[in-house]
């Protein structure tokens, strides 16, 4: 999967799971996520997904996961968080695109490869 930020895209490395072979059957679309904490970037679905949630003893920046079952973060800081996740996938490279996570809203589209 691939995403795009402000015209500038990145690959995603996808977990082999039935979340994310639901989220991939709605690809492409775009999604505003808003700002929480000054580490991640979240979107609530008007669907439920599949889940799979583990409790995650670190999270690192561009992780891709889904919180509770319909919603969507990407975190752009590490952290150690008290929520279980399903894993979703992680950003690869980054640290290319992690100056676009700043703390306001943004739009994201979610592209298949």
């Amino acid at each position: 999967m691939r995403i795009e930020i402000n015209g500038q895209i990145a690959s995603v490395q996808l977990e082999d799971n039935a979340t994310t072979t639901a989220l991939m059957a709605d690809a492409p679309f775009t999604i505003k996520m808003d700002d929480l904490h000054r580490n991640e970037k979240y979107h609530y679905f008007d669907k439920a997904f599949p889940t799979d949630a583990q409790s995650v003893q670190t999270i690192e920046a561009g992780e891709v996961l889904l919180y509770q079952n319909n919603c969507l973060v990407i975190f752009y800081e590490a952290v150690e968080p008290a929520a279980e996740y399903t894993r979703i996938g992680q950003i690869t490279d980054f640290e290319d695109i992690q100056s676009l996570f700043a703390p306001a809203s943004i739009q994201v589209r979610f592209l298949k490869e």
